[in-house]
């Protein structure tokens, strides 16, 4: 793809993105869909100003929990476009529920591709120039989006890599997020089976 083409892809996503009124919850699956793009296929890393907050909640798989938006951009996102500079996402699948009073529920699962530069330094170590194809890795990413303060925000994010993506892909499970609880259940947090249990 020469730069005409890149830069008419990326305006036609800029022109959905910034016209989205996130009425609907296919709208919505298509807005995170081409945000996800911006953000990691035409290094717009600073759109995640636009949806994360001072009170996201972010729980990533082998790193852990942090609250606050800033975090989305310089403890995730940066390290990672610095690492892969030509990384592209490929979306496997998205899906949303909700509504703009209650908000949205929306999940996806990509599987990247790219080069990890020569040199670059991630917590995998230093880049070795290797190519990584697509259907190599997956990762699943599932966000409740509400308005806070009258703008919409994610609020909670849970990002899981690995086999456990694909179980759930197998499994064709909806919403997936039920799995990630289970993972990243906080610390002597009730998920309601005891009730459930002491009524039987």
């Amino acid at each position: 793809m020469g730069r005409k083409e890149v830069l008419a892809e990326r305006k036609r996503l800029e022109e959905f993105y910034y016209g989205c009124r996130m009425e609907t919850p296919e709208e919505v699956a298509k807005q995170f869909e081409v945000y996800t793009r911006l953000i990691w296929d035409f290094h717009q890393a600073g759109l995640c100003y636009d949806y994360y907050c001072d009170t996201t909640k972010t729980r990533l798989e082998g790193t852990g929990t942090w609250i606050g938006g800033h975090d989305a951009l310089e403890v995730e996102t940066l390290p990672v476009l610095s690492a892969y500079p030509d990384r592209k996402t490929n979306f496997q699948e998205i899906y949303c529920v909700g509504d703009p009073e209650q908000g949205y529920h929306f999940g996806q699962v990509t599987s990247p591709s790219g080069r990890y530069a020569k040199e670059s330094a991630s917590m995998q170590g230093m880049g070795d120039d290797s190519f990584f194809e697509e259907g190599s890795a997956y990762t699943l990413c599932e966000c409740y989006v509400k308005k806070v303060d009258g703008r919409w925000c994610i609020v909670d994010e849970f990002v899981v890599s690995g086999e456990e993506v694909k179980r759930s892909r197998m499994r064709r499970s909806r919403p997936f997020c039920k799995t990630i609880l289970d993972l990243y259940q906080e610390p002597g947090q009730k998920d309601g089976s005891e009730k459930e249990e002491a009524a039987e």
